[in-house]
């Protein structure tokens, strides 16, 4: 049971970070910007990892269906070839040199942390 929410938790929070992804790719800040197609990158790569290793069969359908929501939005996540660092360029102007897109990937990390312990 254990194993199962531990999985649960981990769609979620990478569900949570392609959205986000897909989302702010239609910012026309952070569509180009060299921080989200790092964090996108990172997130791929990991979910690659995480899919290769997890059983699903034993979690509820909703969640198996997350899974599959993610591996599609993921693969249509669009990146930047020239990506523009954003803030070093002063096109970004969230407060105390905040990164949407990092600050979220942080909360990610914490979530998967968690889990992992």
């Amino acid at each position: 049971m254990e194993r199962e929410k531990l999985t649960i938790n981990k769609i979620r929070a990478f569900y949570f970070m392609s959205g986000l992804l897909k989302l702010q790719q239609e910012d026309p800040r952070c569509s180009v910007c060299k921080s989200r197609k790092e964090v996108a990158e990172e997130i791929m790569e990991r979910f690659n990892e995480f899919k290769a290793g997890v059983n699903l069969d034993p979690i509820p359908e909703i969640f198996k269906k997350k899974f599959q929501d993610v591996e599609d939005i993921l693969s249509k996540i669009k990146l930047p070839e020239k990506p523009i660092p954003q803030r070093k360029e002063g096109n970004c102007h969230f407060p105390d040199k905040e990164c949407l897109v990092k600050e979220c990937f942080e909360v990610f990390e914490d979530l998967v942390e968690e889990d992992e312990d």
